[in-house]
Formats: C-alpha cells, structure tokens, sequence
C-alpha cells in the first residue's frame, strides 16, 4: 500500500543526542484503512544511494550486473542492493556462512557472532574481510532479505480519521571506540529514510494488526501503561480511543524519557487529557536531577494505588526496550507482587507469568 505524507515533524529539536520523527501519512487515491490502537505499521524503505555505491565500489562492480533474487527474479545488482537486500545490519547468519562456506572468522558459536554483528553493516565487513570483495556478484548472495521496519501506530482512526500517525526515532551511531572504522556514522534505513521525508512524497507500508497489545472491550476496567522514549506511540492511541469511548475506567501512564524540557514527547496532549480527567499522567525524566530517575522508580512510589487497580482487574501494557525497559519494569511488578501478596520470589515470578498467558500483562517490545 501506497502512503502519501501528510506532515513529518522532528518534534525534539532541542535535543542534543537524538532526533524523533511524528509522521502522519494518508492511504493513496482515498484507499480505505483499517486499524485498532495497538496495531503496527510496516514500512519498507530503501538503502541510500550513497550506501550503495560504497558497496559496489569495494566489490569492483558497475551495478548493472544481472542477479536472480528468490521472490523477486532476475534484477540488476544495484537495484538488488537498493531495494531487495539488507546493508544496513549484519546479520549473524552472513558471519555462518562465511565460515562454513570460506573459511573466514573465528567465531566459537552464535552468540559471539551475534556479539560481533551488533552495531556492524555490510560495509563493515567488507572492509574486515578484505578477502570477501574478491567475490562481487557472488558476494550478495550472502545477504538476507531487506526486510520491512515494524513502527506501532500513534493514532486511533475514531480521533484522526483515515490517517495513520507514527513517531519515529533516527538509528545513528559510530561504531565503538577503538573500530578503525569508527569515524563512518552508521544509520537505519527506515528511520533515515523517514528524516528525509517531504509532505506530498509517497511511501510504501501495511497495516499489520497486534493482536497480543489491546484494549479490553469492557472500558470500565482500568488500564496501566508504561513506556519510554517512542514506547509512548500505542498510548497516544490507546488514550484517544478511552477519551471517545468516554471510558470510566482509569487510565494511567508512566511515561520516561531524558529531560523534560527537550523530550517530553506529546506533552501538551498529554497534560490536557490530564487536565481533562482523561488520564493519571506520571512522568520519569532520568537525566534532570544528580540521581538517575527511571518509570520503575515512579512504579514504586505509586505502588499502593496500582495494587488497588490491579484488584479492579486492570490491565498492565509495556513498550519500549526488551532488554532495558522491560526488563527493569517487569523486576519492579515482581518486587510488588512479593511484597503486597506476601510470597518469595518465585511465586511472584510464577503469578507474573500467569498474569501474561491471560493477557492481564501484554507487551510491545522491540
């Protein structure tokens, strides 16, 4: 499906360290969309044309040869490299076949080759593996597919109409000091592909449904949302279908993020709804005082009354980081259910795990 941008907003311009997008885009010709809050949208974006020629250069090639793509056909290697094969990471599984298939690396097993593939691209290992460029055409077929980029909706279509919102961090890093390649910034190819957008340009993306991250139907239970940085996204639209819907049931947020004054994403929505009585608002901003200070640690200072909705049968959503957020999130319920229900560790562990085959927890985790 074709998108036509509507508006593409960098909504931290203050900040130092990072630049996050607020996309809204509209179907093609009027096409009809279909989504609940929750629900992903896919785009499928394209390497950059300087990414490409930077690979073709070190595999001595002109572009205009002919390779054969499963599911795609008969395509020249540029337009392989374009638009059908990932460059922007390395996938473990090319770091495999080059031991199995050339002898190259000394990688013990696949955790060390997810380890040395984290923060590295395609170009990165042609320049490691100087032995590889030799290959050219033969080279690519050591590449995994350009696979589409999950972003969660930041919108319900009974508040925006037939448009679809997204918020959008730009992926850039150097690789870790001490790589001679250190000075090349590295980037995601959706998220740049995204900072680069105009209002009228067209993009191509789906509409995938979630069906493991949803409201309850009965809008009288309370819901428990918790996220940081673009985890807020699903919330924007969680809270505008509980405003229409005039829910009775509370809606509480944890929301985190660096400072507030540089990326307190969606504050005036946010303090409106709470303004309004639409929403119990609590905010964690980690770098504004000496002291670290994170969602998990607001979670605890607002133990008692979370217990009270939990008792009211509420529902607990998580967004963000799997191994971070999550993770810290998930340790701090525990902590919670140990102390109000008066068990050890492992029977909190054991009610959280309940908890989650019967959907009282749901996450969206990337």
């Amino acid at each position: 499906m074709r998108f036509r941008v509507i508006s593409n907003q960098n909504i931290t311009p203050l900040c130092q360290d990072k630049a996050l997008y607020h996309l809204v885009l509209q179907p093609e010709n009027g096409q009809r969309i279909d989504y609940q809050p929750g629900d992903w949208l896919t785009l499928q974006a394209a390497n950059q044309p300087e990414w490409v020629a930077a690979l073709l250069a070190e595999l001595s090639l002109s572009g205009e040869e002919f390779i054969e793509l499963r599911r795609v056909g008969r395509v020249s290697v540029k337009q392989a490299l374009t638009n059908h094969l990932e460059i922007s990471q390395l996938n473990p599984a090319i770091l495999n076949k080059m031991q199995r298939q050339y002898g190259l690396g000394d990688w013990v097993d696949r955790h060390a080759m997810m380890d040395y593939a984290k923060g590295r691209d395609i170009l990165d290992l042609l320049q490691t593996f100087t032995s590889l460029n030799v290959l050219g055409v033969e080279f690519l077929s050591l590449l995994s597919p350009l696979a589409p980029r999950y972003y969660s909706i930041a919108s319900a279509p009974v508040a925006v109409g037939n448009t679809v919102d997204l918020v959008v961090k730009l992926v850039t890093y150097l690789p870790e000091a001490g790589n001679r390649l250190a000075r090349r910034r590295h980037y995601g190819v959706a998220s740049y592909s995204v900072s680069q957008l105009q209002a009228d340009e067209m993009v191509e993306g789906d509409i995938k449904p979630n069906p493991t991250f949803k409201l309850p139907l009965d809008s009288t239970l309370p819901i428990i949302m918790i996220g940081a940085g673009t985890g807020i996204a699903p919330y924007i639209g969680f809270i505008q279908q509980r405003v229409a819907d005039k829910a009775s049931g509370q809606s509480t947020l944890f929301f985190g993020e660096t400072h507030q004054a540089s990326s307190f994403l969606f504050d005036d929505y946010l303090q409106h709804c709470q303004k309004a009585g639409q929403l119990n608002l609590f905010t964690a901003f980690s770098r504004d005082q000496a002291e670290k200070y994170y969602v998990q640690d607001v979670i605890q200072q607002q133990a008692e009354n979370l217990w009270k909705q939990l008792q009211q049968g509420a529902i607990i959503y998580i967004c963000g980081d799997q191994f971070s957020l999550a993770k810290s999130v998930e340790n701090t319920w525990i902590k919670l259910i140990m102390r109000f229900d008066k068990v050890d560790l492992e029977s909190a562990q054991s009610t959280w795990q309940n908890w989650r085959k019967q959907k009282r927890v749901q996450l969206d985790v990337y």
